[in-house]
């Protein structure tokens, strides 16, 4: 883990012991965020949460990590998160993409919002071929046409599944919404590591987003008790942990191998929602869930 003010340049492991290692942290990875999704759901649909305390849970506990984790002079730069303009930046598009995801989950199924979260990654590419001159290959082009075929089979009206619509409903605009705020964090992301530390980074969001919800997480605060407190705490756990163990899994593997594992996540919570919610998807997004799924993946692996 980087803990100094420049963040390390991407390393890749140079025998098995090193990629083993970095298989198992990318495993943890996987089963943290899928944990915290799962846990998002229970909250929201079970226990009827707020989605704001949650984010506030979440980003409370993520300020706690990182000042646990980096710290050190000269690792955290607090008084640039409001004042540099890219930081502010990736602090809103933070914000709203956290909101879109905490929102949908418990509305539309643990599985389903967190296949639609990870098209971010399609949406970034494209992006980043624009606003920062990244190469767009052909092969690219093609998975992300294929990633975006099944997308329209995935997000049909919730409410007329039945009849198989292709017309997506507010939920699904939301979660769509949410994945491009989060693939435009991306690309500033990309920008800000060549200056700021990744706990300025990772605090940028716990502070932007603490202080977007405050006012509507307040009020909420008193519908909750000591149980529902345990469960956010562990979600924040959950999701601060996946977002660290993802960092250090991608220093020590290729992003192919990475991205491959990484896969897992929206896999083991379209199983843990069935199992736990009975959550399902109709036979066309199904397709379009695996349309999306091998897209994304041939679209992280191809450099």
């Amino acid at each position: 883990m980087n803990t100094g003010k420049t963040t390390c340049s991407e390393t890749f492991p140079t025998g098995s012991a090193g990629i083993n290692r970095g298989v198992i942290i990318m495993i943890a990875s996987v089963l943290c965020f899928t944990a915290n999704t799962l846990l998002l759901k229970y909250l929201g649909s079970v226990r009827v949460v707020s989605p704001s305390v949650a984010m506030l849970f979440r980003a409370v506990v993520g300020s706690l990590i990182v000042l646990t984790f980096f710290r050190g002079k000269g690792t955290l730069e607090i008084s640039q998160i409001f004042r540099d303009r890219r930081l502010i930046a990736r602090g809103v598009m933070g914000v709203l993409g956290t909101s879109a995801y905490y929102v949908t989950v418990p509305a539309m199924g643990a599985g389903k919002a967190s296949i639609l979260c990870n098209t971010y990654v399609l949406f970034a590419v494209l992006i980043a071929s624009f606003a920062i001159g990244e190469t767009l290959r052909k092969r690219q082009i093609f998975w992300i046409s294929v990633a975006f075929v099944g997308i329209t089979l995935l997000v049909g009206n919730g409410e007329a599944q039945a009849k198989q619509t292709l017309f997506p409903g507010f939920n699904e605009f939301i979660a769509i919404g949410g994945a491009l705020c989060a693939a435009t964090t991306v690309v500033l992301i990309r920008s800000l590591t060549r200056r700021f530390s990744n706990g300025t980074i990772f605090m940028t969001q716990c502070l932007w987003v603490g202080i977007s919800v405050l006012p509507f997480a307040i009020p909420a605060l008193k519908e909750i008790n000591g149980y529902d407190a345990f469960f956010l705490v562990c979600a924040g756990v959950m999701a601060g942990c996946g977002q660290m163990l993802l960092n250090e899994g991608f220093r020590r593997l290729t992003v192919a191998l990475g991205s491959s594992i990484q896969m897992a996540w929206p896999l083991l919570t379209a199983v843990g929602g069935f199992f736990l919610f009975g959550e399902t998807f109709t036979v066309l997004q199904l397709v379009g869930s695996a349309l999306i799924l091998g897209g994304i993946f041939q679209v992280r692996k191809t450099k």
